[in-house]
């Protein structure tokens, strides 16, 4: 099964850097970042981005060079980003409230990084091993910094050089670098910009870590778009502070996992206001939405905002498929939300064990095609080589990333996620996917949302427990338990069902499954199954 996004031809130098600058030159004085009391404009920002990127130009640092920047949320982080495209090389985040141990694990797997971007707040975190490290502030800056031109680089960088490198969660405890092309990233953003009509009012707030590869268009699609990108200037993430700035901002564009956007709901929900309400888009993405747990909000009359849930992988620039949420009873009642469509220049395929195509309504592995497919990775193992694959078709050999998602696609043409191929486990010698028993234990009425383990027992027998988020005080668990007997095979019912009030998190901002099936293994034994 083959689901095509829309072709769109691109311009012949798709660089996310050229767009900003074509705002810069057009509405100078335009408020293009904020952080508390500090305001840059589009003019100045663009000035102070020119002359650190002549600056790195005068290190040698241009294209095919890496440049880690570990800096807080302040506006002296977009002038670094901005200034690094600008010189041709990529930026890589190093994100300041990642321990400074993870922090000298990243900076090992990217042994040729040609320097880092830091602070005086910074700088230690990194150890004494680093790069040759530039410190900004925006107080103050080098002279040398400070005597660059402020006109627009030159430089020889193409679509297919990189623009960004970020590091997901590897399998093995090791965080894998994944590399983001120019042009997949200009596809990205056009395609947001076109198909939502964003424009000079579309401004964002920053609420998830700098080394979340959300956050790389949260900070760009406003600049890319004319507009202003607000940021908390906190390294953890404020609710109070965040919810505040939505309004006094006047925030139109909102880029966020699940998890941040309950709280906002929550926020909202009891302590009253509209500030969320009146955001015009929320694009959600990174991990499985529970749409019972905003489905009160997003209903309630007087509510302009559109919630949009994406499916997306780091490998392949982030987003893939788009899906606007307007049926909520449908949701609860299938247990998902669609994914929906591809986005622009975008493929997605749906193979089997061969790479054979499967059949319309069957489940296949997620591969994806087109101008969002990333570069790979950087020293990446045989098993990451893997990932990136080629399939023939017509008589041509397609690019393609294996994504290890499964999904189908419904009649409507739309992607609708059911697991990962990882996540299915044999249980008293029955196969079973963890992402379908999420499913259908986030479908019942007392569930607002559902994470599904398979830990071992003292026996060394494999079990299944739920940890849930109830929708009232207490989780009524017999009676949970025999509902899904009457959905589910009994060895896909699980064994336990412990009530949380959250998920633990990754650094990701992502249900961290490994700490759910720790805290499993602990209570497996100590209490009967």
């Amino acid at each position: 099964m083959t689901l095509p996004g829309h072709t769109l031809a691109l311009p012949d130098r798709p660089l996310v850097h050229l767009e900003f600058e074509r705002h810069a030159a057009a509405a100078a004085d335009r408020v293009a970042v904020t952080c508390g009391p500090v305001v840059r404009s589009y003019g100045e920002l663009n000035a102070r981005a020119n002359q650190l990127a002549h600056h790195l130009r005068s290190k040698s640092v241009g294209p095919g060079s890496l440049v880690g920047l570990c800096l807080d949320r302040t506006p002296c982080l977009i002038e670094a980003i901005l200034g690094v495209l600008k010189a041709g090389a990529a930026y890589v985040p190093l994100d300041t409230s990642y321990p400074p141990d993870r922090l000298r694990l990243m900076l090992a797997q990217l042994p040729d990084m040609a320097m880092v971007i830091g602070s005086a707040e910074t700088e230690a975190m990194l150890g004494p091993s680093r790069p040759e490290t530039i410190l900004l502030s925006d107080e103050g800056r080098d002279q040398a910094i400070r005597d660059a031109p402020v006109s627009n680089p030159q430089s020889a960088v193409t679509p297919e050089d990189l623009c960004y490198v970020v590091f997901t969660s590897g399998s093995t405890g090791t965080p894998k670098a994944t590399a983001v092309r120019h042009s997949g990233w200009y596809n990205l953003l056009n395609w947001l910009v076109l198909e939502y009509g964003l424009d000079q009012l579309s401004s964002s707030l920053v609420v998830s870590s700098f080394g979340f590869d959300i956050t790389q268009r949260s900070i760009m699609t406003p600049l890319f778009s004319g507009a202003a990108v607000h940021l908390l200037g906190s390294r953890s993430f404020d609710l109070s502070l965040a919810y505040r700035l939505l309004g006094e901002r006047d925030v139109r564009t909102l880029h966020c996992a699940p998890s941040t956007l309950y709280l906002l709901v929550d926020r909202e929900m009891k302590r009253g206001g509209t500030a969320l309400t009146q955001v015009g888009y929320v694009f959600i993405g990174g991990e499985a939405l529970s749409s019972t747990r905003v489905s009160t909000w997003a209903t309630r009359p007087g509510n302009t905002c559109v919630l949009l849930h994406q499916y997306g992988v780091a490998e392949c620039t982030d987003v893939a498929t788009s899906h606007p949420m307007t049926d909520y009873p449908g949701y609860a009642a299938a247990g998902v939300t669609p994914a929906g469509k591809p986005v622009y220049n975008t493929t997605i395929h749906l193979l089997g064990e061969h790479l054979d195509e499967v059949g319309p309504g069957e489940v296949g592995e997620i591969c994806i095609s087109g101008a969002s497919v990333g570069a790979g990775y950087i020293n990446p193992s045989e098993e990451g080589s893997a990932r990136f694959t080629k399939i023939e078709r017509n008589g041509l050999l397609i690019p393609v990333y294996r994504t290890g998602d499964r999904g189908y696609v419904t009649p409507g043409g739309e992607l609708v996620l059911v697991g990962r191929m990882d996540s299915q486990v044999k249980i008293r010698g029955h196969r079973i996917d963890l992402g379908e028993v999420d499913q259908a234990v986030r479908r019942n009425g007392a569930v607002n949302d559902a994470a599904v383990v398979a830990v071992a027992d003292d026996a060394d027998d494999l079990q299944l427990i739920a940890f849930v988020i109830p929708t009232a005080d207490a989780l009524d668990k017999p009676r949970l338990r025999k509902e899904l007997l009457a959905v589910l095979p009994h060895a896909m019912v699980p064994a336990e069902f412990v009530e949380v009030t959250a998920f633990p998190l990754n650094p990701n901002g992502k249900v961290d499954r490994k700490a759910l099936a720790a805290h499993g293994v602990s209570r497996s034994s100590s209490s009967p199954a």
